[in-house]
């Protein structure tokens, strides 16, 4: 998460969905600063914000889950930085990495599996991620399908004259563009089971090929009850981590950087 007092902004940064661009471009251009975790949700921000705070402008990048599931895919079986075999990210030590992660890291590798294999294996059940517990606290979502257009927008709205356009950063290793090409027709009924929820709610869709699909009652029902349990999970009972990130990524030098300064301001204050 960035917060600049400068702007008076707030970027909620969603795994997989160029945050760590994002991330950089605002603390080297907008005084943005690290705030709690990088991937920290709006309702974990509001616990310690103070009331001028709650009036930030608000927003966050929302992705295709069906190119998510592929990036992720793709960063595993490339192990991307060495990520997934580092004990310093593991969810135990303060890190991201979780067991699930490992579990399917482990798979893709032992196995040699392919996309499609990964994809019958692990998704089974109606998609949703972490925009169902943000999209509602933002004043504006940027698709990340038109990045360059609506970060530019999101910080016009911010009320900064003349932004920049956002420079590439941590692009994924290995991946094709054609999602077709991972899609193919031996998973084209799952995946439609698997991500016709979430398209519907968030106005997605499919491959023009794939032709009209409706998403079927027994996944939405499960979409929207399992979102229920989500939130409330998140909300409530899910252990927060406001470890510093490691030294050499972009959200834990920004975090660094920001340890550092208030340090100095504390000691000239002494």
């Amino acid at each position: 998460m960035i917060i600049s007092h400068k702007h008076k902004f707030v970027f909620v940064g969603l795994p997989f969905s160029a945050s760590s661009a994002i991330s950089k471009e605002l603390h080297q251009m907008y005084e943005g600063q690290a705030r709690l975790s990088k991937h920290s949700l709006y309702h974990d921000f509001v616990k310690s914000a103070s009331k001028e705070e709650l009036n930030y402008f608000v927003f966050a990048v929302i992705r295709n889950p069906m190119e998510v599931v592929v990036t992720v895919y793709e960063k595993m079986k490339a192990n991307a930085k060495g990520n997934f075999t580092n004990p310093k990210l593991f969810s135990e030590n303060g890190g991201h990495i979780t067991k699930k992660h490992r579990e399917r890291f482990n798979y893709i590798h032992q196995n040699n599996a392919t996309f499609q294999q990964y994809f019958v294996r692990y998704f089974n059940k109606p998609y949703d991620n972490l925009v169902s517990l943000t999209i509602d606290s933002c004043d504006y979502i940027i698709r990340y399908e038109n990045i360059e257009n609506d970060y530019v927008e999101a910080l016009k709205k911010a009320g900064i004259n003349e932004p920049r356009q956002l420079p590439v950063a941590n692009k994924t290793v290995g991946k094709k563009s054609d999602m077709l090409s991972y899609y193919t027709d031996g998973i084209k009924d799952q995946a439609i089971y698997v991500f016709a929820p979430f398209f519907k709610k968030y106005n997605y869709h499919f491959p023009q090929k794939w032709g009209i699909i409706k998403p079927s009652i027994k996944s939405l029902l499960y979409f929207e009850a399992f979102s229920i349990l989500r939130k409330i999970n998140y909300k409530y009972f899910k252990n927060k981590s406001e470890k510093i990130g490691l030294e050499g990524t972009i959200y834990g030098d920004i975090q660094r950087q920001g340890v550092k300064k208030t340090k100095t301001l504390f000691d000239k204050k002494e």
